[in-house]
């Protein structure tokens, strides 16, 4: 299944009040859902169970892994049929025996998450005296997994608005739910963060430990956040990192995409662009290379680019979706724009010589490219436009798309009924077309959700929570972080000034990560809220390999759980 993320509330912009459209279809709850309060009791056949750690992955990471077993609903804990499992990773200190436990999350949601035990083992100032764990949610990865498997993806062009293909966009969307249903085996309606930070509250206890300290990105901050408000006992040292509004619904998470994708495009990518356009060749102002972008958006939608790789085993179509699908991915860090430039460049040549020459013209160009690069574009051509993170690109399957649709629908009201996002779609498409007008391409709109509530989070009464923001964050805008904040009482904001990367901690922003790591490793908080200064763009450049190394964390996280996924099948 394919679809566009939706869009984060963005500067200046006030979001329409979430309110039922006249001729929707909605209608208004006679009385509200109640209010989930934790389970009033925990079977002992979970609390007793002893997990079977082994090593799993490269044994210089050190991590072993072990599957734990879970009820389906926390709320009415079943039969053994019903029970799920939860696949956990750790990483000790080489010597010496931890005193404190450190959990990490990825975000998606439905980000696979074993790679975060190394990568936290990774920090010298965890890596002495605390535990590091992983875990994969509910749904995903190497976990009792939800599927959509068939379900019919979002392949039209959102800026077409024409009657038939916004027909056939709100089809699709009315479609996604009952694929899922049917594939995920009567789990689909317990994906959710009330029954994650459940599973995240087992773990703890199976370790044995009576607090966790937590490092979250992007959808982790919200999943975090759910966490002190239910388990506030058991809350050590907090960091959020790249923020959603979790005091808020996921809808005004969601709706900022827009403004602030095109922010970092026109702001970040296109200057910086233009600043080597004798190496890039796309323009050598920003407004060519916006215009570069543009054209060939309507030579691919007019004419995609076929292409066939590795001796036909691969045939891959370059059409204005693939395009923004591109763009949308890269924008997360700025070690990926070196990549999307050359794609671009690419891009515009092969359209030009299947224009002019025909398809064996531009499949010349393709035979040109060393294998390597044929495999890397087909790839990232491949890869979905999903998730708050972009720890799933390239490499998410139908699993961890799944479990964003779940969560993102469970989790909280959604205005139901094509003409709300009808609605978006024609607000923020004129004025942010990367995103905007992909606003009703959700299945959220359409979807039967639990009849719950997730209380919300206030912060009241807990230790310090440190939150992290870039201020061109592309995924989740610089607005949700100061609003989560003004909310959440306790909080402490590191804000980073000329910076737009999503996700900061580990190897980003070097003023941040030292008062993370001090926070992390003595309980040090910053006495006020705080601003770094970014580090700037770099030089056209290869990014890194993802495993080891400095560099894009999220990249990092999966490429660590890239080397630990399959161990526990």
């Amino acid at each position: 299944m394919k679809f566009r993320t939706l869009a984060v509330l963005g500067l200046g912009i006030s979001l329409p009040a979430l309110l039922v459209v006249p001729g929707s279809g909605a209608t208004a709850a006679v009385e509200p859902a109640p209010v989930l309060k934790r389970p009033g009791y925990v079977s002992n056949r979970y609390l007793d169970q002893k997990p079977v750690w082994k090593t799993c992955g490269d044994p210089e990471l050190r991590v072993t892994c072990a599957k734990i077993t879970a009820p389906r609903d926390w709320w009415h804990q079943g039969s053994h049929a019903d029970d799920i499992q939860i696949a956990v990773s750790k990483v000790a200190p080489k010597t010496g025996k931890p005193s404190r436990v450190v959990f990490g999350n990825p975000g998606g949601p439905g980000g696979a998450g074993l790679g975060m035990a190394p990568f936290l083992a990774s920090r010298a100032a965890l890596a002495k005296d605390h535990l590091a764990v992983g875990f994969d949610p509910r749904g995903t990865g190497d976990s009792t997994n939800v599927s959509c498997e068939g379900a019919p993806g979002y392949t039209m062009d959102a800026r077409d608005r024409d009657p038939a293909n916004l027909e056939l966009i709100a089809e699709a969307t009315e479609l996604t739910r009952p694929y899922c249903d049917r594939q995920s085996r009567g789990l689909l309606p317990y994906v959710d963060t009330a029954q994650t930070v459940q599973d995240m509250d087992l773990i703890r206890h199976l370790l044995g430990y009576a607090k966790i300290d937590y490092v979250g990105y992007s959808a982790g901050t919200w999943l975090g956040a759910y966490y002190q408000t239910f388990f506030p006992e058991h809350v050590g040292r907090f960091v959020l990192d790249s923020n959603t509004d979790f005091t808020r619904p996921w809808l005004d998470t969601f709706a900022a995409q827009p403004q602030a994708f095109e922010r970092r495009f026109r702001e970040d990518f296109a200057p910086w662009a233009a600043k080597y356009d004798s190496e890039l060749k796309l323009g050598n102002t920003a407004r060519l290379v916006l215009r570069t972008y543009e054209r060939l958006r309507a030579e691919l939608k007019k004419q995609p680019a076929v292409e066939e790789y590795l001796d036909g085993s691969v045939k891959i179509s370059y059409d204005q979706n693939t395009l923004d699908n591109l763009v949308v991915g890269d924008m997360y860090t700025k070690a990926d724009f070196y990549s999307l430039a050359v794609d671009l460049a690419f891009l515009r040549d092969l359209s030009k010589a299947q224009s002019t020459g025909g398809p064996r013209a531009a499949q010349r160009k393709v035979d040109a490219l060393p294998v390597e690069r044929q495999r890397q574009l087909v790839q990232r051509a491949s890869r979905p436009a999903v998730g708050l993170s972009p720890f799933s690109r390239p490499f998410a399957d139908d699993a961890q798309q799944a479990t964003f649709t779940a969560v993102t629908c469970n989790d909280s009201d959604w205005p139901q009924g094509r003409e709300y996002g009808e609605m978006l779609s024609a607000r923020f498409g004129p004025r942010y077309p990367l995103l905007g007008w992909g606003m009703n391409e959700n299945p959220c709109l359409a979807w039967d959700r639990p009849r719950r509530t997730l209380p919300t989070p206030t912060g009241a009464g807990l230790p310090t929570t440190l939150m992290i923001q870039s201020v061109h964050d592309p995924a989740t805008n610089v607005v949700l972080a100061r609003s989560a904040h003004r909310r959440y009482a306790g909080s402490r904001l590191i804000t980073i000034a000329g910076e737009g990367d999503h996700g900061i901690y580990g190897g980003v922003n070097k003023c941040a990560d030292q008062l993370v790591d001090a926070f992390l490793g003595s309980g040090r908080a910053p006495a006020r809220d705080t601003t770094c200064q970014g580090e700037g763009l770099p030089a056209p450049t290869m990014p890194p390999p993802p495993e080891g190394g400095e560099g894009a964390p999220l990249h990092r996280i999966a490429g660590f759980t890239r080397n630990l996924s399959g161990y526990l099948h």
